[in-house]
């Protein structure tokens, strides 16, 4: 068992990482607590029923798998669905699934009865190393990601690397483009064992590093207003395709091409693009220039007149760059 703690003060909480952890879950849960499973019609059924077993009294509440679950309806229904239950404000929301899954019962835990206890488990190696660390819970607009939402930090994260082993390799690899990113902006060692070795060899050793170089992170800007930010290594170009595509490319494969695009002229390029075909991550998409540049001008790292860029021109080492919108288009 690994365990990452948190410091956020007044917030804090563990992440532990364990190969089968989901088969103990009642140690780290009251049973007898009034609990809601919030999931995906999508995540292996074994998951669930793992959990449920476990923490047999539980609500579990089912939405459509993908992005569009990410909306102010579903939190809605949601919260309709709890009050129908009547789900008391001293309840404990569990996040079983992927990103969405996370960022959906985040979000109603942020604002159900002006907030409830909730923790992650994620089932996807994005939602292991990314999501479920940091507090950011959100739904989507219609023409902005995660346009509405919340810090809120979860009591405690559980993450169970088997859970990895149901998940199709496009899947996995989603994740992996989120692993390369902790890479380029902060450990070339991280970077240079992913060039070097499978991941999947020791996963529990590669997801603990990514969850250290988050809560690092986050613990020095909980709100997002400072260093925090270059965690969107790659984000702002990727967020663009992600919706221009229609969500057709998943949220790690549009960062990938973000990165590689970043990386353009770069020492690094060449390894970056090596790292990126090995995990078979796009690094180029066809796109409209003008399009794309509509979607950033919404991003929310974005002003009137400027944004910030998360630049690495060193591996290991990345930094924020405030670059005006002209200069961006320019760019393009």
């Amino acid at each position: 068992m690994k365990i990452v703690s948190v410091p956020i003060p007044g917030k804090a909480y563990d992440v532990v990482i364990e190969t089968g952890l989901l088969q103990r879950i009642d140690h780290f849960v009251d049973a007898n607590r009034q609990i809601v499973i919030i999931t995906d019609d999508n995540i292996p059924s074994i998951h669930v029923e793992t959990v449920v077993a476990k923490l047999p009294s539980s609500l579990v509440l089912k939405v459509p798998e993908g992005e569009s679950s990410k909306s102010m309806e579903m939190a809605l229904s949601l919260t309709d669905r709890m009050i129908e239950k009547n789900i008391t404000r001293d309840a404990l929301l569990i996040a079983l699934g992927g990103g969405v899954v996370g960022d959906l019962a985040g979000f109603v835990a942020a604002t159900y009865m002006r907030g409830i206890d909730y923790i992650q488990i994620p089932t996807t190696l994005l939602a292991q190393i990314d999501s479920s660390v940091g507090g950011k819970v959100a739904v989507n607009a219609s023409h902005m990601k995660n346009a509405i939402g919340a810090f809120k930090q979860p009591k405690l994260v559980l993450i169970d690397p088997l859970t990895l082993e149901t998940l199709e390799p496009r899947h996995f690899n989603n994740g992996m483009a989120e692993m390369i990113k902790y890479g380029l902006i902060a450990s070339k060692p991280l970077f240079d064992a992913l060039l070097k070795q499978d991941v999947k060899s020791n996963l529990e050793e590669f997801i603990e590093s990514c969850v250290i170089i988050k809560k690092t992170i986050v613990t020095e800007d909980e709100y997002d207003t400072g260093i925090r930010q270059i965690l969107n290594y790659g984000h702002t170009i990727g967020h663009a395709l992600e919706q221009l595509s229609n969500y057709a490319l998943l949220h790690g494969e549009a960062i990938a091409i973000g990165m590689a695009m970043m990386s353009i002229g770069m020492p690094f390029e060449d390894d970056l693009r090596r790292l990126l075909h090995k995990y078979d991550l796009p690094d180029t998409y066809e796109y409209d220039k003008t399009a794309l540049f509509e979607y950033v001008r919404t991003d929310k790292k974005a002003s009137s007149t400027s944004l910030n860029m998360i630049v690495v021109e060193e591996v290991g080492k990345g930094y924020i760059k405030p670059i005006s919108l002209s200069d961006f288009k320019a760019r393009l």
